[in-house]
């Protein structure tokens, strides 16, 4: 209800307070965590299909099988410190970077934006959600580059952490925990530009017919929105994932045949083994996408709902 005074006269709510950076980055960290133990099997599955190349094709179900025979069920949770490291900081700078610039240019004036455009809603999601995956893939990749290494390697003995950033600085250098990142970016920066754009639009049209926003229906949203946008990019993600492979040598290549890059990589791909390989590795990525974007924004829009609250529960006091 509008307040009015003893007068008559209209009163304007009082302005919400502004909410602390450091809430995005909580919220999206602990929301990058949870999903990260829900969805790691499909992550490793995925990662696994990738990087296979041969006459021999494995499925989704056989992938299954084959680790669980020869791994065991903790299989399918390798390179999960690395991944867990990776969702949590991801998560944390993305949220971050994406509500900072989008409150930037939604309230972007002559005075201070140069050069100055009003930008529609939709325009400002694709490009916050742009700008936040890719500040995010830079400062995360040595965790995405490690990750996909662990959950690569199918012998029985593990590498700790701190022995595969000795090993791969000493034989690659600083470079080498970033192979593969030119396709990584061509990939997150309209991936995340999808994602965002799709959720705010799909939640504008929900709340035009009297929908309330809740985590539910966030997570609801969010899971079409990361399924349609992980579509649209998959194929830059495989050769991302061959190039890493390559690196640390979990991709069968002779020595004079090894990729030169992005571009070559995805060509041979295309004219080696057939267009559909680009798209190795769909079923379980979409599941894993929809359900981790899903829960991202499901637990993210919890926890920062609880943060706010508190937050402004302690400023009352």
């Amino acid at each position: 209800m509008t307040p009015i005074s003893s007068s008559g006269k209209t009163l304007k709510s009082p302005a919400p307070a502004p909410v602390p950076a450091y809430i995005d980055a909580v919220a999206g960290g602990f929301a990058g965590f949870a999903v990260r133990i829900l969805t790691a099997p499909l992550d490793l599955i995925k990662i696994r299909l990738q990087l296979e190349k041969g006459d021999v094709l494995g499925t989704s179900i056989r992938t299954v099988k084959s680790v669980y025979r020869n791994e065991g069920p903790l299989g399918f949770f390798k390179g999960n410190i690395a991944a867990t490291y990776l969702w949590i900081t991801y998560a944390a700078v993305q949220f971050s970077v994406y509500t900072r610039m989008a409150t930037y240019l939604n309230d972007a004036s002559p005075e201070n934006y140069f050069p100055y455009v009003r930008m529609s809603p939709t325009a400002v999601a694709f490009v916050a959600g742009a700008s936040a995956g890719l500040t995010a893939t830079i400062c995360t990749y040595p965790f995405d580059y490690m990750r996909t290494a662990f959950a690569a390697n199918q012998g029985e003995k593990a590498q700790s952490v701190v022995g595969f950033v000795g090993q791969t600085f000493k034989s690659k250098g600083l470079g080498g925990f970033y192979a593969g990142v030119v396709p990584a970016i061509a990939s997150i920066v309209p991936l995340m530009g999808l994602n965002f754009m799709a959720y705010e639009m799909m939640l504008q049209t929900m709340k035009e017919r009297g929908m309330e926003k809740s985590s539910t229906m966030a997570g609801l949203v969010g899971a079409v929105s990361g399924g349609v946008s992980k579509f649209a990019v998959y194929p830059m993600d495989t050769v991302k994932k061959r190039l890493q492979g390559q690196q640390f040598g979990m991709v069968a290549l002779n020595p004079g045949s090894r990729y030169t890059g992005a571009i070559d990589c995805g060509l041979r791909i295309v004219r080696e083994e057939g267009p559909k390989t680009l798209y190795r590795g769909l079923a379980p990525t979409l599941i894993k996408s929809m359900a981790g974007t899903g829960l991202t924004f499901a637990f993210f829009n919890a926890t920062k709902g609880f943060l706010v609250e508190a937050h402004n529960e302690y400023l009352s006091q």
